[in-house]
């Protein structure tokens, strides 16, 4: 019973965070701009990029440490992990400031500073994610993301929608960036209260070792988040901001579903796995496997269904005729958002037996896949073509994950 009801309140509170970003952009798609609505669309690109990029892999081996280790290990671990985030922001933003100004007009440096601090800030959020759900702290970690996806969106368009001369691409970033703040002081706040201060000892000699052992998740997570989000930039590239607005409209609907699972069942299920691989209790891990992605395919199926009924009126509350002129788009999308899903159940169970190697395979051929079914249908195709090269390549790790696990569980 606190099972169920500790992964209702998780999908419950994930599901008002997305539901409360989706009011975000039906707000942008209705009262600004399609324009606006891709700009905020690759910034959202950037925020997940960067964590990939300059995370190194380092949560997936560190979360595995972190499981089993006491409270005093488990805090100079952490501290250590976020001063390798903190090192190497302080090294490199500053550069890529530099360089990005260079290419652009006086007036839009403001928005390039905001979208900076807010990328930065998000990364460390990001890393403390990974560290909360590894200490089996699922619903801290619910909260805290709530805050910085889900309650910001609410105020900025209670707000908005009063005053009008907050519609813009820099407010938005403001709203953001404020969350990541609160998040900031309550988790100081937190440590303070604990006594945990003193347990923050950064281990810097370990540093070179965490990177080896992270390197083959460093090339997964470049792949994961390359298929995932490249496709943003390519129908910017041949299809224009307006397109790029029209499918990061249908992305976020059909990734919604994919988030309030990937958080609300996936996640927090990946640490009692580890736990049970770490044992060697074969029947106690296949029991928890089983269970997980059976949890996440009634969830998928419930959840998409949602989805499909309410996109009528969702469209007709927009009342903008180039959405209903791509339903297509959306269905194709949703089918790969539902096979991208099951298959991070899949990943959590290779991630608990190292299977880091493979992992990093996969998710490599996957970002090449993805790139050239882009650039070979989008051309021809549009939007949907897009949509049918995501769907391509959602097909391409779903089976090669698949089926390593069952030979995993047999």
């Amino acid at each position: 019973m606190n099972k169920t009801l500790g992964t209702l309140f998780l999908l419950g509170l994930r599901g008002t965070g997305l539901l409360s970003k989706f009011a975000l952009t039906l707000f942008i798609a209705r009262d600004m701009t399609l324009a606006e609505l891709g700009l905020f669309g690759l910034i959202t690109v950037g925020a997940t990029l960067v964590p990939a990029t300059l995370g190194l892999g380092l949560n997936g081996p560190i979360g595995r440490q972190l499981v089993d280790l006491p409270t005093a290990a488990a805090l100079s671990l952490a501290s250590t992990r976020l001063s390798v985030t903190v090192l190497l922001h302080l090294l490199l933003t500053p550069l890529s400031l530099l360089v990005i100004a260079t290419f652009l007009p006086a007036e839009q440096l403001p928005l390039l500073w905001l979208v900076a601090a807010t990328l930065v800030l998000e990364h460390l959020s990001s890393d403390l994610n990974s560290i909360l759900l590894a200490r089996f702290r699922p619903n801290m970690a619910a909260v805290f993301l709530f805050i910085r996806s889900g309650a910001w969106p609410l105020l900025f368009v209670a707000l908005a929608w009063f005053y009008p001369g907050l519609r813009s691409v820099p407010v938005i970033m403001m709203f953001w960036l404020g969350s990541l703040l609160l998040i900031g002081a309550a988790i100081m706040f937190w440590l303070g209260i604990k006594g945990y201060w003193a347990l923050l000892r950064p281990d810097f000699s370990r540093i070179p070792a965490m990177i080896r052992q992270s390197r083959h998740l460093y090339l997964a997570d470049i792949g994961n988040n390359c298929a995932l989000y490249l496709d943003r930039f390519l129908v910017t590239s041949f299809l224009g901001l307006e397109a790029a607005g029209i499918y990061t409209f249908f992305w976020s609907l059909t990734s919604a579903v994919n988030n309030i699972i990937f958080y609300g069942v996936t996640s927090p299920r990946a640490p009692t796995i580890i736990a049970a691989v770490n044992l060697g209790n074969k029947a106690a891990m296949v029991q928890a496997c089983k269970s997980m992605l059976k949890e996440i395919w009634l969830w998928c199926l419930g959840l998409s269904l949602l989805l499909v009924c309410a996109m009528p009126t969702l469209l007709a509350a927009i009342g903008n005729t180039r959405f209903e002129q791509h339903e297509n788009v959306f269905i194709i999308m949703l089918l790969a958002t539902l096979l991208r899903t099951v298959s991070e159940g899949a990943g959590n169970i290779l991630y608990a037996h190292h299977q880091d190697h493979k992992i990093a395979m996969i998710s490599l051929s996957a970002m090449v896949i993805s790139a050239l079914c882009i650039l070979s249908l989008a051309p021809l195709f549009d939007l949907q073509g897009a949509a049918i090269a995501m769907l391509l390549a959602a097909i391409f790790v779903y089976l090669w994950r698949n089926r390593i696990t069952r030979g995993l569980l047999a």
